[in-house]
């Protein structure tokens, strides 16, 4: 029988105890960031294209048409990173980017028939489930998925930086 020193507490019986917990905990973080690195190794391999490239083509796909400030919005990113996304589709010829008739200031997206091939080869993005099952959530739901991941940044040493306006 182990031995307790004073500052665990009793474990019911059926519920795992701290070190059980911490020990699940740290293999479930694992098993996740697995997950992103191995979509994203078979990804390039097997498509020439990353992860959130997919996630881009993807969401560019779901609208009639879509903006930059669209696309950072809905992938929830800041412009810079979509700019650079789209610069390389862009490159490949996976994407269009015209000025709207509407608005000249305003880019649109269009995928090539290239690019609508190209996705309609490749699975979904790790990250773009995960921001579709946050979106479902309920609100208390999502408020401790937040709360979670303050701790585990915290835990992490990352720092993080608040969220910055995707029209930026």
């Amino acid at each position: 029988m182990k031995r307790m020193s004073g500052r665990e507490t009793p474990v019911a019986p059926g519920r795992p105890g701290r070190e059980d917990t911490l020990s699940e905990s740290v293999e479930m973080l694992h098993q996740i960031f697995q997950a992103v690195d191995l979509f994203s190794r078979q990804a390039l391999r097997d498509f020439g294209v990353s992860g959130p490239q997919i996630w881009a083509l993807r969401t560019i796909d779901q609208g009639t048409v879509i903006s930059m400030g669209d696309l950072a919005q809905r992938m929830h990113l800041h412009m810079s990173t979509v700019t650079g996304i789209i610069d390389r589709l862009e490159s490949a010829k996976l994407v269009t980017r015209e000025r709207s008739g509407a608005d000249a200031r305003v880019m649109e997206l269009r995928l090539t028939p290239k690019g609508r091939t190209l996705l309609a080869k490749t699975p979904e993005p790790p990250r773009s489930k995960a921001a579709r099952g946050l979106q479902r959530l309920r609100p208390k739901e999502l408020a401790q998925v937040h709360a979670a991941l303050l701790l585990i940044a915290r835990a992490m040493d990352v720092v993080l930086t608040p969220p910055a306006d995707p029209r930026s």
